[in-house]
């Protein structure tokens, strides 16, 4: 089984690619050829896909005994001609990444009833991934905890709009149960916000993937350098994506949700903040300039 992760940080650039599998035999195609014009081919590829294929929604609807809640993709044709395609139920969100617009298709089979987690949180799932209309190339064996600031750019944005499930015990054996009410979903990934130029083995440079997966757990308000700021408030340019050179504040080549001085002034983060005693957060800005300390290298 593969891990969901590969990040590797170019100390100079601050670009950190984050990966949802083949961290070993990932290759990578130079140079790479213009964002722009790959998204315009993924777009038509993925468009395509999801008005000639649905998948078992009247399954998800009818609930029946026996169902396992799996989803399952098939063509729109012969004895399924009247199926609803993919194109009409699925979420479409537009991003801006590397200057480059794209739009990211989310399935939201079963939403879940638990926590909703931001991209930046940490998650308990189960995943399977495919090339758009072709082999599985990854998967999960048993539930693994993912923190989403280490995956590629599409899946965590397309799990972020489910929520985990609220039923689940542990076992005698060390072993969890979860209940039936946890999110099950799928996102349709263009290239260019998965591995984009990167192969490996089961898919090519320039793949369009699909990931299907079941979200049981999520911690909320993820905080990995333990600053006191969430992951997901650490988004500096607002892109829902951490590790890239606009999230870092104070130039030192460290992402603002792993830098504990995040203005780079001599004075921790936490220091800079106040945490009340019911959990949130008041942002100081001692100077009244606009800019909170924590990011105000002019305060300390």
């Amino acid at each position: 089984m593969n891990m969901i992760r590969n990040v590797i940080v170019a100390v100079l650039g601050l670009f950190i690619l984050a990966s949802c599998s083949k961290d070993d035999d990932s290759v990578e195609v130079t140079p790479p050829r213009d964002r722009g014009e790959v998204e315009v081919e993924s777009q038509a590829n993925l468009k395509a896909y999801l008005n000639t294929h649905f998948y078992n929604y009247e399954e998800f609807e009818a609930k029946e005994d026996g169902f396992n809640y799996k989803i399952v993709f098939d063509t729109i044709s012969g004895v399924n001609s009247d199926k609803t395609p993919l194109m009409s139920q699925v979420i479409t969100e537009k991003f801006t990444y590397l200057d480059t617009e794209y739009t990211l298709y989310t399935l939201v089979a079963r939403e879940g009833a638990g926590i909703q987690p931001t991209f930046a949180d940490s998650t308990f799932v189960n995943y399977q991934g495919n090339v758009v209309g072709g082999d599985k190339f990854d998967s999960s064996v048993t539930p693994l905890w993912f923190d989403l600031t280490q995956v590629v750019f599409g899946f965590a944005n397309g799990l972020k709009n489910l929520k985990a499930g609220t039923q689940f015990s542990q076992n005698a054996d060390g072993s969890v149960s979860f209940g039936n009410d946890y999110g099950i979903g799928a996102v349709f990934i263009p290239s260019g916000l998965a591995y984009f130029n990167g192969s490996g083995t089961g898919y090519s440079a320039y793949s369009d993937l699909v990931f299907t997966f079941d979200l049981y757990r999520a911690v909320e308000d993820t905080d990995d350098d333990n600053d006191g700021v969430p992951n997901w408030k650490e988004d500096i340019n607002g892109n829902n994506f951490l590790n890239e050179i606009e999230d870092d504040s104070d130039g030192d080549n460290i992402p603002d949700y792993l830098d504990t001085d995040d203005d780079g002034d001599g004075t921790l983060t936490r220091d800079e903040i106040v945490i009340n005693a019911d959990g949130t957060i008041t942002y100081t800005d001692s100077n009244n300039d606009g800019t909170p300390d924590y990011l105000d290298p002019d305060v300390n």
